[in-house]
């Protein structure tokens, strides 16, 4: 239902035998996002596609792509948080998730960065940050029929006086 696709060279990302920390983060994702929206996160399935661009990934649901960028995974990415104090070498960029104004830097100009007022995150952030935002902004396709219906009628159980305001709405759901 979640797909995460990779380009080759974001393959060190995923693998925890080459110090890939990507795992653990979009545990982080699913686990947080769970406890905010109440239901569980469907798993992310993580796959290496050889047609996207070596350092590209593409976030789908269900086979549809909701969300593609490009990442640098030796390097960090210092976002333009809309007030920095002066600029930054390195190569321009956009934080994907929300489309800020950002330059991928080296690591040894990370406190530079954060001097001028950037913020400052490994790729490995921003791509978690980018799933996360794509999974919040897509909540209700997680959702379907059943599933709402079996939230409903666990609410309900727990919420005995609202059971009759509800039941018609359940009626109506059982027809659907």
């Amino acid at each position: 239902m979640i797909g995460l696709e990779v380009g080759y060279r974001l393959i060190p990302m995923v693998d925890r035998d080459q110090g890939g920390e990507l795992l653990d983060r979009v545990k982080g994702v699913r686990k947080k996002l769970s406890q905010d929206f109440g239901f569980l996160v469907p798993p992310v399935h993580i796959r290496d596609n050889l047609e996207l661009p070596p350092n590209s990934y593409r976030i789908t649901l269900m086979g549809v792509a909701v969300g593609e960028a490009d990442i640098r995974p030796n390097l960090e990415l210092a976002i333009n948080p809309g007030q920095v104090f002066g600029s930054i070498d390195g190569e321009a960029g956009r934080d994907p998730a929300f489309g800020l104004e950002a330059v991928w830097i080296e690591d040894t100009q990370r406190e530079h960065a954060q001097a001028l007022g950037y913020t400052v995150v490994d790729s490995a952030t921003v791509l978690a940050t980018h799933l996360s935002q794509m999974l919040t902004n897509n909540a209700e396709r997680f959702l379907a029929t059943k599933r709402f219906r079996t939230l409903l009628i666990c609410w309900a159980n727990n919420h005995q006086g609202w059971w009759m305001v509800l039941s018609p709405m359940c009626c109506l759901l059982a027809l659907w």
